[in-house]
């Protein structure tokens, strides 16, 4: 059975105290996000929308960042994965924000564990990349439970463990993300049964 609805993400949340030029940049990204992930579910049914407003709020109130070009990558890490829209297509947004767009989309639609280690190597290389990928897994952990399938879940926290907190992964051993996502972990597997 899925766990209780959580509250929904909203970007006036996000738009919170962030000074008129970054809102308007903040704004225009939320509005590309949601054009390109239109009538796009979640698995757990909710819009994809609040997925991307909800990275980018783990990324000021958790992570610490406030650069108006990383939180507009936190609204845009799936549109380019997800939609028709390519990079270049963001020609209106900072470079800074482009680029990260760009580290996070997978490079096949299909990826091997093999595929999937070297993209995340150069996901690490990147400080910036690496706590955007922080803040869409602590999303995506709250996202599972949510669904309510103890062995999607179980083997999410596997994943996790692995790709995410394993050996080489700069998050393992950072001192903000690293605990949030041990924790994040943890609750969700104390809510699975036997």
């Amino acid at each position: 059975m899925p766990a209780a609805a959580r509250p929904t993400a909203d970007l006036g949340d996000l738009l919170a105290c962030v000074p008129e030029p970054d809102a308007a940049l903040l704004t225009r990204a939320h509005a590309i996000a949601e054009r390109a992930h239109a009538g796009q579910p979640r698995r757990q049914g909710t819009p994809y929308i609040d997925h991307l407003v909800e990275v980018a709020l783990i990324l000021r109130e958790q992570l610490g960042v406030t650069d108006p070009a990383i939180l507009a990558a936190g609204l845009l890490h799936d549109a380019v994965e997800d939609s028709e829209l390519t990079v270049d297509g963001l020609v209106d947004f900072p470079e800074r924000t482009r680029q990260l767009v760009a580290l996070l989309t997978d490079p096949a639609p299909a990826m091997t564990g093999a595929m999937r280690r070297a993209h995340y190597r150069e996901i690490w290389k990147d400080p910036d990349a690496t706590l955007l990928k922080a803040a869409d897994r602590l999303s995506n952990i709250r996202d599972v439970v949510a669904l309510g399938e103890p062995e999607f879940t179980r083997r999410y926290i596997r994943k996790t463990n692995r790709d995410i907190l394993g050996k080489g992964s700069p998050l393992a051993a950072h001192p903000v993300a690293a605990p949030l996502l041990r924790a994040a972990l943890e609750d969700a597997g104390r809510g699975l049964p036997g």
